[in-house]
């Protein structure tokens, strides 16, 4: 009898351990979340429906909207933003990033700087019918959220395994004229971890 009681103590010991394992991948700071899957790190708020936040995935970040309506893969406009005593004109692209539609601000760093300074942000963008939609976040938490994302986002990069090489084929070709390696595919209004400043 004793057995199956040290046996059911541990087994909730155990499940209860499980369930703050899950609960450390969904983290909330101020009015801010912080989630964290096994290759990307988002940190972000909502309102009405509507999100606002940063995404890393790789060794880049973009900071994003996410709303209801839908947009179309590779299509730019202007967009508002006003925070604590000033304005900016931004610009969004809509993107598709793992079938999910985000509409990716530029530049990243009026954004980021806007961030900083607390208070509340908010987001005018041009609709179809020639109104604006707004859309207003609360920035509690948002300077500490994004740090631990660049953060986390940082770690996971120097953690990740090594790339097997594959060795090198000798192969004999003419000279190139100064055509620069192909660099590796970047979502537009993204930023290279190493770039971004805390």
């Amino acid at each position: 009898m004793g057995f199956c009681i040290k046996q059911f103590c541990l087994a909730s010991s155990l499940s209860l351990f499980s369930c703050g394992l899950l609960a450390a991948e969904r983290q909330a700071i101020g009015d801010w979340q912080l989630q964290s899957t096994l290759n990307s790190i988002e940190a972000s708020t909502s309102n009405g429906g509507t999100s606002f936040g940063l995404y890393c995935q790789a060794d880049q970040c973009m900071f994003y909207l996410h709303d209801t309506l839908m947009c179309q893969p590779g299509a730019r406009s202007p967009i508002l933003m006003s925070g604590v005593g000033n304005a900016a004109s931004l610009s969004i692209q809509c993107t598709q990033i793992g079938g999910v539609l985000f509409q990716i601000l530029e530049p990243f760093n009026t954004v980021f700087d806007e961030l900083k300074k607390g208070g509340l942000v908010s987001f005018a963008v041009p609709l179809q019918n020639g109104s604006f939609g707004v859309s207003r976040f609360s920035l509690n938490g948002a300077t500490e959220a994004v740090r631990r994302a660049l953060q986390e986002a940082g770690k996971s990069k120097q953690t990740q395994p090594p790339v097997l090489v594959v060795p090198p084929v000798i192969r004999i070709e003419p000279p190139k004229l100064g055509i620069p390696p192909p660099t590796p595919p970047v979502v537009p209004g993204a930023r290279r971890l190493q770039d971004i400043m805390i």
